[in-house]
């Protein structure tokens, strides 16, 4: 009889990656998809991206014997981890019998990048938050509140930011700016005046928001004062939910911290930025580099859900694959 499987979903606001392990922390399968974020797709297309991701890593075959640890974007209440649950079980080939437990995707970042230490995570990508764990088990939360009342410095706030700048510059309301040019040209414009028709009526997604992210940054290295001050801001945004979350969870004692995300971990000179300004912010607290991805992360919380502890040989094993 085969052994019970450990599935675990990053279901980021970009991408949907799932990892399949055995009991032994044997990967037998890996699956990727579009996002599964339900604040930004309708249910159908999350329960699409979910079930082509699953089924890529089970190779087809419906999942039987296993335990699902989705740590999923956009999930805060209980409320949004039933929505969840729900629309993984309207997927035919998962077995009603099957555990599956929903969190936040800041949990599995936090879980695979320290190993299952206390600390924290910091993500920015589409969205942005920081989540802390201590040694205890308390939790501090700290961003994260979606995408029109938060997610300071992610790649879509700048994006947005760059627009922003972009139309002002226009107008003459504000300096010159480079931005003008790279906006109105990844937004295929023929007229500046189009990114209204854009922006409204053919709907500008998040995803493509922040793809402007590297470009404001690049525009801000060939010394861009607009752009410049854009990249400085989401820095210092996302600095001051690390040093919050080190007030408020661990009291400025020394910590660890990961970073998660496309825009965090983006390399220089964005990612240095933002190391050095934690630094200076937040001295207690270090910097580490993530030693497994969310997804292991997620497969690591299946076992612990499933009461299997974190041997060195489990961890070892998991740590092979390359999600």
């Amino acid at each position: 009889m085969p052994s019970r499987s450990y599935i675990g979903v990053d279901g980021g606001g970009t991408n949907t990656r799932v990892l399949m392990c055995d009991a032994a922390g044997h990967v037998t399968g890996t699956g990727r998809a579009g996002s599964t974020n339900r604040n930004h797709h309708p249910r159908d297309q999350v329960r699409a991206n979910l079930r082509l991701a699953l089924l890529n890593a089970t190779g087809g075959q419906p999942v039987q014997d296993a335990v699902i640890y989705m740590g999923m974007s956009a999930v805060s209440t209980d409320a949004d981890r039933a929505q969840i649950i729900s629309i993984a079980r309207e997927i035919p080939e998962i077995a009603s019998s099957l555990e599956i437990v929903v969190e936040n995707d800041a949990r599995i970042g936090l879980a695979g990048g320290l190993s299952g230490r206390p600390g924290m995570v910091l993500i920015a990508g589409t969205g942005s938050a920081c989540l802390g764990i201590s040694a205890t088990g308390q939790t501090w939360w700290c961003g994260g509140w979606g995408a029109l009342a938060d997610d300071s410095g992610s790649a879509p706030w700048m994006g947005l930011r760059a627009i922003q700048a972009a139309v002002r510059a226009e107008d003459g309301r504000s300096w010159p700016t480079t931005l003008c040019v790279i906006v109105f040209n990844f937004l295929e414009l023929r007229d500046p005046r189009e990114l209204i028709d854009r922006v409204h009526n053919r709907v500008l997604s998040r995803e493509e928001m922040g793809q402007l992210a590297p470009r404001v940054i690049a525009a801000a290295q060939q010394g861009d004062l607009t752009a410049g001050h854009i990249v400085r801001d989401a820095v210092a945004e996302l600095s001051l939910l690390v040093s919050t979350t080190a007030k408020k969870l661990f009291d400025n004692d020394p910590c660890e911290l990961i970073l998660v995300g496309g825009l965090a971990l983006s390399g220089p000179p964005f990612q240095t930025m933002l190391i050095e300004k934690i630094r200076q912010v937040a001295p207690t607290v270090q910097v580490r580099d993530p030693e497994m991805s969310p997804v292991q992360g997620a497969v690591l919380e299946a076992f612990r859900a499933d009461g299997v502890p974190w041997t060195d040989c489990l961890l070892t094993e998991l740590r092979r694959s390359t999600p």
